[in-house]
């Protein structure tokens, strides 16, 4: 240790016995027998290294043994900080989140400007207290008991605070200029980032249950109760619908909905009256393609005149309702639906939650004209099942990937496994002019299509004559398969018997 290191913990000491009060420079002067100029360069260095503070007492300095550094700068005037003070102090109060510095009674002795503006100042209070209302610091005000209990030297944690707000907060230990230890914490306001994190959560968990319905849905009705029941655990609304829109007549059909009170002795006329009403609204929605929001806070008398609020003020009279949306259901520009969502008075939707379902929306409408377009498909399949023509599809390689109960039974084949993934070139012989299969697939990637007759070889061998129309199904990325029909009417006596 250097002389000027023995010196300076000289000093302290003699502060530290001159207990509460502090010492004078005068003082000290007598105690550690220095010269006052030469006291005086000590005490100003031991102050710029945070060690030692002081109180100015008229003309005289009264010097104490700082116990929390940050607080004794922020009690300077600018004219008494050295530079690197002044600059110390203006980082930490323009800083963008709180630093707080405890001792270990969970006594505040520091908070800057960013925490002062949340709590006010709370110097000399108790942390748990100040920050979080309670009668002692807990797990959940931040575990910074943690350190003080000597469990850890740091800790990061996640806590709300009295007002709801999610506090981010990181501290650790550290060792005074007197030899004790406080505790420095790094305190941020985290809600809105929290608020992010859970509206994406929840998005994400929405698209999910989304897709789940969509896989294990075979009807619009089903896909759309699936859906109403997945909302409602995500955002908790009361009564909610999903009106399947028809463009082509502009009318609503395929009505889903959840959350409503059973029907009791509504009757016919109300009860068609109260689905007017919701079509009423859905129908504003269509029409203006965003989502239409209504707060039922204004007096009935100032909405008169406006049908579109008269069909929203029926539903909210006959429910109790407090708020009401209607969100178009659209995807890549086409119209499929409305989602409405009622809730009850005293009850509405958080702007996360306008913006969950907004959010879905489109995923909705995917999933609706996904339902739809298979429902489409399985009417035609089911038509060219039913169908008494023969019916063949073949990929690029001419071999089957498809054919119907009617193809089989020209065929004299049993099942489908007998001749899918077989070459076409199998089941036709040449046809009139000596045309071949190849050469007839040739021509309908050439063109597109043929028409004409050939011969069809069945099962047994035995051949018969068939009129064919074969077209080339093209997709995004070129050709995909062959389809073919064969006119019953023109077979041979075989196939009519």
């Amino acid at each position: 240790m250097t002389a000027e290191e023995v010196t300076s913990n000289r000093i302290i000491r003699a502060i530290q016995n001159m207990g509460e009060t502090g010492a004078t420079i005068d003082e000290l002067s007598k105690i550690v027998h220095l010269e006052r100029h030469t006291l005086s360069k000590y005490l100003n260095r031991l102050r710029a290294d945070g060690r030692l503070t002081y109180k100015q007492i008229g003309r005289a300095r009264v010097w104490f043994v700082s116990r929390a550094p940050l607080q004794s700068i922020f009690r300077l005037s600018d004219k008494e900080k050295t530079y690197t003070e002044k600059i110390l102090s203006h980082i930490l109060s323009d800083i963008p989140e709180g630093v707080l510095v405890l001792d270990f009674d969970y006594t505040v002795l520091f908070m800057n400007r960013y925490l002062i503006a949340l709590y006010g100042d709370c110097i000399g209070q108790k942390y748990y207290h100040a920050f979080f209302d309670r009668p002692r610091e807990g797990y959940n005000q931040g575990k910074i008991g943690a350190i003080i209990e000597g469990k850890s030297e740091e800790i990061e944690s996640r806590a709300k605070d009295r007002e709801g707000r999610v506090l981010n907060i990181k501290a650790r230990k550290m060792r005074n200029p007197d030899g004790s230890f406080s505790i420095i914490a790094i305190i941020e306001d985290a809600s809105e980032k929290v608020r992010r994190e859970e509206r994406i959560k929840h998005l994400s968990e929405l698209h999910r249950l989304l897709g789940e319905s969509v896989n294990r849905s075979y009807t619009i009705d089903q896909l759309c109760s699936s859906i109403l029941e997945d909302l409602r655990e995500v955002i908790g609304y009361d009564m909610g619908d999903i009106l399947i829109y028809n463009p082509e007549n502009n009318a609503f059909s395929g009505l889903a909905q959840g959350g409503y009170p059973p029907g009791g002795d509504l009757g016919n006329n109300r009860h068609r009256e109260i689905e007017e009403w919701k079509e009423g609204v859905a129908t504003a929605a269509i029409n203006c393609r965003e989502p239409v929001f209504f707060e039922f806070k204004e007096k009935w008398e100032d909405m008169k005149g406006n049908e579109l609020a008269m069909y929203a003020h029926g539903l909210a009279k006959e429910y109790d309702l407090e708020e009401m949306c209607a969100v178009p259901l659209k995807t890549k520009g086409e119209l499929h639906g409305i989602l409405l969502i009622l809730m009850r008075s005293g009850r509405t939707l958080s702007g996360e939650d306008r913006s969950l379902i907004e959010g879905v929306s489109e995923g909705i409408a995917g999933g609706i004209a996904k339902i739809k377009l298979e429902e489409e498909l399985r009417l035609k399949v089911n038509a060219i099942e039913l169908s008494r023509s023969p019916v063949l599809m073949a990929d690029m390689e001419c071999k089957l990937t498809y054919v119907n109960p009617a193809f089989l039974k020209m065929w004299g084949y049993d099942r489908e496994k007998d001749v899918l993934g077989h070459p076409c070139t199998e089941f036709w012989e040449h046809g009139e002019g000596e045309e071949g299969t190849e050469d007839i697939l040739t021509a309908v990637k050439e063109r597109g299509n043929w028409e004409g007759e050939l011969i069809g070889v069945g099962k047994d061998g035995s051949e018969f004559k068939a009129q064919l129309w074969a077209s080339l199904i093209i997709g995004k990325k070129g050709p995909l398969q062959f389809v073919a029909v064969a006119e019953p009417d023109k077979i041979n006596k075989k196939w009519e018997q």
